[in-house]
């Protein structure tokens, strides 16, 4: 009997009535979206466009002054802070912000208001966005967060435009303990993935998008798909796993929520790594949370990941050894540091009229700078020296990847400003945003006299001349993956015999003691003068002494090898908080 009256409303409604309902989406949010999806976009012609809605212009410049995102430095107009948080994330903000301010105030939704509602589906976002940063292999971090809260449109759309069907459809998956979806198409005829992407589709976003949205419902996926489809539904859909077995938030399912231990078993997560994406969630929620005005308090996801461990051992189901979880942790990125430092050269080459030595010291396991020496296409040899933004096995991974775009191009390009404008673009199509690279390149001119350098953003290579004077060779060039069409100036510096070239990481120079002051330019300048007649290798142990002394709060070393107390096999054994590299370049007589 009941399921004739859930019966009765099933073809009354139409995907496309609700679509045309939902209408368009707020012109500024659909004309950013437009403008991201050129890969020619100028980003003034953005900032002018977003500038004509000033919540819209003040949401951006928050975030992009936020702590996670700024590094302390402070932009104050609406260019830089486009500039700073790049494409994708614009567009995917401008989405949100778009599709939050069409929903009334009151609505109903799944289990309580509209705060629940965007507190359910931010969690999935921030969680498949997070899934996607512990997966070496996927470099779609903000695809899969966008997809994340455009996967919950169709749903509210049918509360605002069928409220009593959907309430029905509802009540049906709690009583009969099925799938929302399940529910749906017994009320509908359709599922909220079908109106979801019907949605998607008229406001023009990318068909990733719109069939992800369409099959996330689905348990079988068909196989007329875009490549990248089936991967992104994966992850979303063991985003919402995640986010209904720790019992974060309700989507409307009547089924049963899967079990902590399902899910670690879908995962293949160790408990260390859980932890890591319950803080990226957090951290996540909260920021973007301040953007549309929902309040969610700190650590609430860390806190019912943990309470859903509680619940578990409770019941004596855990059987879970954090201790084994540590230690395969642990090998595992034994084992990663063990590849990375291979894919390091393993020695300097030989260059004709100059000395060569570089090392690289990480602050984890694995290291976010990189340094390599290439052959460009006129025969000129070059120094590379990178850094990557974070640290551990993310920027790790991205680290090996400005690598390896920098092996494979070299050889193509005579100009290093080329070179790293081709890098740039190459990396910007497959880097997600917020993420970047500062590097510099200097290839020594085939006469031996001079090098032609271009500079990424990276900290200036300290110049110490025969005749003591010291020069900065100062960048010229933004960071590589900000912004996808970008010119790197090359400048010559021409060079004479025991002038010393000193190219590093920030580590060095913003290592911090316990009253907060940096070792700085002025501290490496110091120690490079104090060893400049030194061998190169002992001078990058003198400084590498002296760096780890100021740390600590203890006298920098003297330069003589004796207080050199280093083990370069051994690794270091205070932690400076960042990756420590030194590439050092010296003509000889």
């Amino acid at each position: 009997m009941a399921d004739n009256i859930y019966m009765e409303t099933t073809s009354q409604i139409l995907v496309s009535d609700l679509v045309e309902q939902v209408g368009s989406l707020p012109q500024v949010a659909a004309k950013v979206v437009t403008l991201a999806s050129d890969p020619d976009c100028d980003i003034g012609k953005m900032a002018k466009v977003i500038s004509c809605d000033n919540a819209m212009t003040l949401r951006f410049m928050a975030l992009a002054n936020s702590p996670s995102v700024s590094w302390g430095q402070e932009v104050k107009n609406l260019h830089s802070a486009l500039v700073r948080l790049g494409l994708r994330q614009v567009r995917n903000l401008a989405l949100l912000m778009g599709i939050h301010d069409m929903e009334p105030g009151d609505d109903n939704s799944c289990s309580g208001g509209k705060d629940e509602f965007w507190r359910y589906y931010l969690a999935t976002a921030s969680c498949a966005r997070a899934l996607e940063w512990l997966n070496p292999q996927s470099s779609t971090e903000e695809n899969a967060w966008l997809a994340g809260i455009l996967h919950g449109i169709g749903i509210t759309a049918m509360q605002q435009k069928a409220g009593t069907e959907f309430q029905q459809a509802l009540t049906l998956a709690r009583e009969e303990k099925i799938p929302l979806a399940a529910a749906e198409k017994q009320i509908f005829d359709f599922h909220h993935g079908d109106l979801g992407a019907g949605i998607l589709q008229a406001w023009s976003l990318p068909p990733l998008f719109v069939e992800t949205v369409r099959v996330c419902p689905e348990h079988t996926l068909p196989a007329d798909l875009l490549p990248e489809t089936p991967a992104l539904v994966g992850v979303l859909q063991d985003a919402i796993m995640t986010v209904r077995a720790i019992g974060f938030a309700e989507n409307g399912d009547g089924d049963p929520a899967p079990s902590i231990q399902e899910l670690r078993s879908r995962l293949e997560l160790a408990d260390p790594a859980l932890d890591a994406l319950a803080d990226k969630v957090d951290n996540h929620i909260i920021e973007i949370s301040g953007l549309i005005g929902l309040g969610d308090s700190r650590d609430t996801f860390a806190a019912a990941l943990e309470a859903s461990r509680g619940t578990v051992a409770h019941l004596g189901l855990s059987g879970f050894d954090d201790n084994q979880a540590r230690r395969t942790l642990e090998s595992q990125l034994a084992s990663a540091c063990q590849i990375q430092q291979r894919l390091l050269p393993e020695e300097c080459p030989p260059l004709e009229g100059f000395e060569l030595a570089a090392a690289n010291f990480p602050c984890q396991h694995v290291s976010g700078d990189t340094y390599d020496f290439v052959t460009l296409g006129d025969g000129s040899r070059a120094i590379v020296i990178a850094d990557v933004s974070g640290k551990g096995l993310p920027a790790a991974l991205l680290a090996s990847t400005v690598q390896a775009s920098i092996r494979a191009l070299a050889p193509l390009f005579d100009d290093p400003g080329k070179l790293l404008a081709a890098a740039n673009k190459a990396l910007f199509q497959t880097t997600d945003v917020g993420k970047f690279t500062t590097l510099f390149l200097a290839a020594v001119d085939p006469d031996g006299q001079s090098i032609r350098y271009a500079s990424a953003g990276h900290n200036p290579p300290l110049l110490l001349r025969a005749d003591g004077q010291v020069e900065w060779l100062d960048p010229a060039g933004t960071p590589l993956g900000i912004m996808p069409e970008m010119e790197y100036p090359v400048m010559t510096v021409p060079l004479v015999a025991g002038d010393l070239l000193v190219a590093y990481t920030d580590g060095i120079t913003e290592a911090i003691d316990g009253e907060e002051e940096e070792f700085g330019e002025t501290g490496l300048e110091q120690m490079v003068r104090a060893m400049a007649m030194r061998p190169l290798p002992r001078i990058i142990d003198f400084v590498i002494a002296a760096v780890h002394a100021h740390v600590e709060g203890l006298e920098q070393a003297s330069p003589t090898d004796e207080l050199l107390n280093l083990d370069r096999t051994g690794g270091i054994s205070h932690d400076v908080g960042d990756d420590l590299t030194l590439v050092l370049l010296r003509k000889t007589p």
